[in-house]
């Protein structure tokens, strides 16, 4: 049995309706201000900053977390590569405190406090920042986090902000904590490929359950067009179209990190930033995919739609010539003139009736023979 058959069409649209809620943030920045003021834009989504700071080298591995950035600054060393995941944008002045211990200028600031900020990269004299959409699960139910996420790269340090706590950096602190890996043996240039790696890959997990849902729609279409609702595509096509958009940019940032071009960026570890340029343009050709796979479902559904109205149409039309000449021999008799020789006939009415089963199948005939019915 086919999957299409299997799955209810209610159950596929609300199921749509959890992939990935489109939420426009509103700006909260005022026109016109100085670049020196920062200012949280976007939605509060963590009940304070927190900061994970792991600090390595090949043979021992030292983690805290902690919401002072004294103990982070203490517990950070210079001698050896350290990641400090910041979680939660909101509390501006520690943010910017963070920052400012480590030179980031002030509008880097600004674009990593901003989460309607578009992807980017940016290379600096001591740092390089990246700026890529982060695409998660949520932690509490079966829905797709969109959420802005930045990386600062300096010689011995990367910085992460992210707008909430997600499950997307787990397998690489997993692999940091390993300590039989690459990752443990190479610099921050490495630790950063790895960071970025992950939010590709779960762009590829959140197409590959798109590429599902458009097949069932597929298939859906083809068997059952007059079960689909209209909304239920049309929401799938919104989503699709929102992730082209998300996805789309990242593909100039992952170019721009594949050239060699940022000192921070070892030779060595050049070739594994081109193979996350080949990961994003790999998922940015999916979207285009996916893109023209729904157009294409939604064009065959009104079609279908049309056609079973137009077999619709064709039937009533066809009763309706059918009893075209019955009504206009009933209308003639149903005259009220007093001289009707056929009325004063014995076998009139039985003959009159034999006439129209007579014309209403000869019609039927026609329409038959001619495929119409």
């Amino acid at each position: 049995m086919n999957r299409s058959l299997q799955t209810p069409v209610p159950a596929i649209a609300a199921r749509l309706r959890r992939l990935l809620p489109v939420k426009r943030v509103k700006d909260q920045r005022n026109p016109a201000l100085s670049p020196d003021t920062l200012m949280h834009v976007g939605a509060r989504k963590t009940a304070e900053t927190s900061l994970h700071v792991v600090d390595y080298n090949p043979g021992e591995i030292r983690e805290l977390t902690t919401t002072s950035i004294e103990e982070c600054r203490e517990f950070e060393s210079r001698d050896t590569p350290t990641w400090i995941r910041v979680t939660g944008l909101h509390e501006v002045d520690r943010i910017s405190t963070l920052l400012e211990q480590y030179g980031i200028h002030p509008l880097v600031q600004a674009d990593i406090l901003n989460t309607r900020q578009l992807p980017k990269a940016d290379s600096f004299d001591e740092y390089l920042f990246v700026v890529l959409k982060l695409i998660a699960p949520h932690p509490d139910n079966d829905r797709f986090l969109v959420e802005n996420f930045s990386l600062v790269l300096v010689d011995h340090l990367v910085i992460t902000f992210q707008e909430s706590p997600t499950p997307v950096f787990d397998p690489v602190l997993t692999r940091l904590r390993a300590g039989t890996n690459r990752l443990r043996q190479s610099g921050c240039d490495y630790l950063a490929w790895a960071i970025l790696d992950a939010v590709v890959d779960h762009y590829l997990l959140v197409l590959d359950r798109f590429e599902n849902e458009v097949e069932e729609f597929d298939e859906l279409v083809l068997e059952h067009a007059d079960t689909v609702e209209p909304a239920a595509i049309h929401t799938l096509k919104k989503q699709i179209y929102h992730l082209h958009r998300l996805i789309r940019p990242a593909r100039d940032v992952a170019a721009k990190l594949a050239r060699s071009e940022y000192g921070l960026i070892k030779r060595k570890t050049q070739i594994y930033f081109l193979d996350l340029y080949d990961h994003v343009l790999h998922a940015a050709h999916i979207t285009e995919l996916l893109r023209e796979s729904v157009t294409t479902v939604r064009d065959f559904h009104l079609s279908a739609v049309n056609n079973r109205m137009n077999e619709t149409m064709k039937v009533l039309t066809c009763f309706a010539t059918i009893f075209l000449p019955l009504t206009f021999i009933a209308g003639i008799y149903g005259m009220n003139f007093r001289h009707m020789p056929e009325l004063d006939l014995p076998w009139a009415y039985p003959a009159l009736w034999a006439l129209f089963l007579l014309l209403a199948l000869a019609g039927m005939a026609f329409f038959r023979r001619k495929r119409w019915l």
